[in-house]
């Protein structure tokens, strides 16, 4: 209880009003998808942006005479589905990464201008032959590791791509909270883990999956559920 405490201290559910702004990261609660995004002074950063519904009222609060760079981790609807929509409403936008691979979606992206991710932005991908989960982008930025649909077959892979995985303190979890990622390796490496964000719906899908959940407490980490708490703030 003393740790879900401290987690809803330092994850604040609102924080927001007129004059107020602080560098933030925001886990939306858009159902069963990914939709993450990195909030500073001139720039939003979004990872993905899919899911059942959009916070868009909010995305215009934060980002809307910003610069918003997107990062799709792959070309699953509920990671892209609302870029097309997201474009029309923040015309100053760029694809700083872009899924692998060919795909039908691809289409999604012309017109979109292309631009230079953050130097410290660290990314990884799989490999070309698999499924679109595993081709998915892991990103670490900051201190928020994002990695898409992994499974845990590639995540033994692209924890050793990462020279700074230690720093992570922040872990969106994998595919959502199956069972299939956020596997015992990867939450070996790392030490400085302080919490974990579910961007899910039990209630439909059942994720976080109970062996994720199992894992998690073994390691002692507190795990937050958008499906719960709503958007979930983390202010630097």
């Amino acid at each position: 209880m003393k740790k879900i405490i401290l987690a809803l201290i330092l994850l604040s559910a609102t924080p927001t009003g007129s004059g107020f702004y602080r560098n933030r990261w925001i886990v939306w609660n858009i159902g069963q998808g990914q939709w993450v995004t990195r909030i500073e002074s001139n720039h939003c950063y979004h990872f993905d942006m899919g899911g059942e519904k959009f916070p868009w009222k909010s995305l215009r609060y934060f980002c809307q005479n910003k610069l918003n760079q997107i990062f799709l981790s792959h070309w699953d609807w509920d990671h892209v589905g609302a870029l097309s929509t997201f474009r029309r409403r923040f015309p100053q936008s760029c694809l700083a990464l872009k899924p692998s691979g060919f795909h039908k979606r691809m289409k999604l992206l012309k017109g979109l201008p292309e631009c230079p991710p953050p130097p410290d932005l660290q990314a990884s991908k799989g490999p070309k032959n698999l499924d679109s989960n595993g081709q998915s982008h892991i990103v670490l930025f900051r201190n928020f590791l994002l990695p898409g649909d992994s499974p845990a077959s590639q995540e033994r892979r692209w924890i050793a791509d990462f020279k700074t995985l230690a720093k992570t303190n922040v872990l969106l979890l994998g595919h959502h909270g199956s069972r299939t990622s956020t596997s015992e390796e990867l939450l070996s490496a790392l030490p400085n883990l302080r919490m974990a964000v579910a961007s899910a719906r039990w209630k439909r899908y059942k994720h976080p999956h109970a062996e994720v959940v199992f894992r998690l407490k073994k390691h002692q980490i507190p795990l937050l559920q958008t499906e719960d708490w709503g958007h979930i703030h983390y202010l630097d």
